[in-house]
């Protein structure tokens, strides 16, 4: 197997909170309130005052709210009346991790020669104004709260790197300094590098190489090497691995105050070990030189209180399709406390192996790599589809969600109404699976209604005044002691239609749901 087109593809997606901010007008849908520790989705938006989605006619930033417990959501808006709109300008978003403190978000505005970097803080409700330079000087490349600093590509093979809290110059660089994860793969099977202090935020720069005619490749230039600057301005020197053509690792990583991780390679073994209070216990560990063998990625959540293995299943040296799963490990133990296999409901075009984590906490969450709008959160014992969220109809920007362990897609619950009152949902809500049916739960859909639901042998009727509705086992999703059912089966077959309708401010696929007789 070649291990290294896994490499390659490997992406860790930190979905990112970017904060709240004050109300401007427009709250859609009912007045439930909601619990915004457990039930609310929040997702926050630059918007230029030209964008199909602005009516207000002004350059705002927009929160949305979704409420949980029903689906409906508010969106507020704040103007920022600072921005010249008769001048061409734009805002550019930032990539960079910002986990260490999500009730803060940045975007870069540009117009002209200028560029402001924007931040915006919504504890105080304040959007401030952090840089205001010109172009000319060279222009931001990216920001990294984790890191605390902003780079400013000034010329070729010279990078500046600024602190975001004091603005001042804290280091130059010749190469592009790029943010990279915790997580061992990107430095170390890839690049064979070892960090002896991992650290959330740590700005990695590589070695800057020239064409060498004698040597018919590329080679370092003389003096330079791989380096990390740490959050607090520290530079680490990153050696390399290899030696005598050799990419043999091992790779120690803390995790909390009790465990390390420990990752070794020789030759085509692995191993995956967990330290704990001192005590090796072995996790993980294969044998690539065989025909049939396992491969594994580690990652590890930022608390550490969980190391999750993405296996993937190799069979006459060739990938066995359709067959992966995650592994997911209790680091107090060691004991592996679930087993998910990938590909159950959903389809590896849009499910891979990419796992990132709730912004800071030990909350898993799983992420498309070929379709990265497509997430579903992995709870303590799914089987589920995924889906995106569908209310806000934005790519770029990140969002982040509140404890949404009980919930076994991250697809916006749709509203759905009868006779004046709105389905409410103790947990998951109704969903669009992967063939865009919409699925509710049938508990709630039935009180709702005021029906009735028996359960005998197995089989589960369902009754609405005379009419009654058998549910079909193949149709049904069961998680966590819940069923969900395709919604307008159901419908159809106690008698009762579904109309759907559309709102401007929302994604084209938001459509919440009416029942009428």
């Amino acid at each position: 197997m070649n291990t290294k087109r896994y490499l390659t593809l490997f992406m860790v997606l930190l979905l990112l909170f970017s904060g709240v901010i004050i109300p401007w007008e427009s709250v859609y849908g009912s007045g439930v309130n909601s619990n915004a520790e457990t039930k609310d989705k929040i997702n926050l938006q630059w918007i230029p005052h030209n964008y199909r989605i602005n009516g207000t006619g002004k350059p705002i930033v927009r929160k949305t709210t979704v409420d949980y417990t029903t689906g409906l959501f508010t969106n507020e808006d704040t103007v920022l009346d600072f921005i010249d709109t008769s001048s061409e300008y734009y805002f550019k978003s930032i990539s960079g991790m910002n986990t260490k403190n999500p009730l803060i978000t940045y975007a870069i505005l540009k117009s002209g020669t200028t560029e402001k970097l924007l931040k915006y803080d919504s504890q105080k409700k304040i959007v401030t104004t952090l840089v205001n330079r010109n172009i000319i000087d060279g222009i931001i490349d990216e920001v990294y709260p984790d890191a605390g600093m902003y780079v400013v590509e000034k010329g070729r093979r010279e990078y500046l790197v600024y602190s975001i809290a004091t603005n001042k110059l804290i280091h130059k660089a010749k190469e592009r300094p790029m943010e990279h994860s915790n997580i061992f793969v990107t430095n170390y099977l890839y690049h064979n590098y070892f960090d002896p202090e991992l650290s959330i935020g740590a700005l990695y720069v590589e070695a800057g190489t020239y064409y060498d005619p004698k040597k018919y490749g590329y080679v370092p230039y003389p003096g330079e090497y791989p380096y990390e600057i740490k959050p607090n301005g520290k530079i680490v020197r990153l050696h390399t691995t290899r030696e005598n053509a050799s990419d043999d690792y091992v790779e120690k990583r803390k995790l909390n105050d009790t465990v390390v991780l420990l990752q070794t390679k020789v030759k085509r073994k692995f191993k995956h070990e967990l330290i704990i209070n001192g005590k090796k216990k072995t996790i993980f560990e294969t044998d690539a030189s065989r025909p049939n063998y396992a491969f594994a990625v580690a990652q590890s959540s930022p608390n550490g209180k969980y190391v999750v293995l993405w296996v993937n299943f190799i069979e006459n040296n060739r990938s066995v399709k359709g067959k992966e799963e995650y592994r997911i490990f209790d680091t107090q133990t060691g004991k592996r406390v679930q087993t998910i296999p990938i590909n159950t409901t959903g389809s590896s075009s849009a499910i891979h192996y990419g796992v990132s984590w709730m912004a800071g906490t030990d909350h898993i969450f799983q992420s498309g790599l070929l379709n990265q709008s497509a997430y579903r959160v992995i709870g303590a014992d799914l089987m589920t589809p995924r889906r995106y969220g569908n209310v806000v109809d934005d790519f770029t920007e990140p969002y982040y969600s509140f404890s949404l362990n009980n919930y076994l897609s991250i697809n916006d619950p749709i509203p759905v109404s009868f006779e004046g009152k709105y389905l409410e949902y103790s947990g998951q809500g109704t969903f669009r699976h992967t063939d865009l049916t919409t699925y509710t739960p049938v508990s709630e859909l039935m009180a709702l209604l005021g029906g009735t639901i028996s359960n005998k042998n197995g089989k589960i009727t369902l009754t609405y005044q005379e009419k009654s509705f058998n549910l079909d086992p193949k149709k049904q999703i069961v998680w966590k002691n819940r069923t969900y059912y395709p919604i307008r089966d159901v419908l159809t077959g106690v008698g009762l239609k579904l109309l759907t309708k559309s709102n401007k401010l929302a994604s084209e696929e938001w459509r919440e749901l009416q029942i009428v007789k």
